[in-house]
């Protein structure tokens, strides 16, 4: 893979940074990076994202990590618009993701990597934005919302290690399915532990959630996720949607 993917761009009212950076641990010994995302509108209705962080001690598993992406944002593009059960297609795009990453020509094992994907319903409610997000693994997401970063799945981030995280493909279903909203002004975000770790931290998150308040350009915004902290050197990936437009009326 390449040391850098970076995507952006607006979709109906939501505005969509996402990139994926090598850690300087992995720079420096010239290994590959582990982490991949991807981000896909489904037709007008959906905004489906991915993000896959390899386990550091299986050897291919940048590989597993992009081959998963890859098939979850296929699954779900296609489900969706074939019939649109949200619920049955965030969780089903894990087992097609585990089927593709097996079907590699290499031990499954060497490929395992984890996987949090989210579909944004892009018409809104009163309320806001739906999402349903789902986790394998220790991946985060969070919703950030008046400065505040909440995690969608806690205790997912650096209370778990890496030797016990369930993963692709040995696992084919997530571990957990949450579902909400966001409002205007207000962002759903979905990260690799790269990210995640460092985020517990409140100069962190507080630097974070002042500098994500509105959508940066692309190149801040990738500046910004390439912050530096101590000890922190693992690959790093973010995807933020910004609920830009107010909430439609009942």
């Amino acid at each position: 893979m390449s040391d850098t993917t970076l995507e952006a761009g607006r979709i109906g009212g939501v505005e969509v940074r996402a990139a994926a950076t090598r850690g300087p641990s992995h720079r420096y010994y010239g290994e590959a990076r582990q982490d991949a995302v991807g981000v896909c509108p489904v037709g007008d209705r959906y905004l489906v994202v991915a993000v896959a962080d390899g386990v550091g001690s299986a050897p291919k598993s940048d590989l597993g990590a992009s081959t998963a992406v890859a098939e979850a944002l296929r699954f779900l593009s296609d489900a969706l618009l074939e019939v649109p059960d949200v619920p049955e297609a965030v969780t089903g795009c894990f087992a097609s993701a585990a089927e593709e990453v097996r079907s590699r020509d290499a031990d499954p094992a060497q490929l395992s990597t984890t996987m949090t994907v989210a579909i944004l319903d892009l018409n809104p409610t009163i309320e806001g934005y739906a999402f349903h997000v789902a986790q394998l693994g220790d991946s985060p997401a969070y919703t950030l919302s008046g400065g505040v970063f909440r995690e969608l799945f806690a205790g997912s981030g650096s209370e778990v290690h890496n030797a016990a995280v369930r993963s692709l493909p040995a696992h084919d279903h997530p571990d957990l399915v949450v579902s909400g909203r966001i409002a205007a002004g207000e962002a759903l975000v979905l990260a690799t532990d790269g990210l995640g770790n460092p985020l517990g931290f409140a100069e962190v998150a507080e630097y974070l959630a002042d500098a994500w308040r509105t959508p940066p350009g692309p190149i801040e915004f990738l500046y910004q996720l390439q912050f530096r902290r101590k000890t922190f050197d693992d690959d790093r990936s973010a995807v933020v949607l910004w609920a830009m437009e107010p909430a439609v009326a009942p």
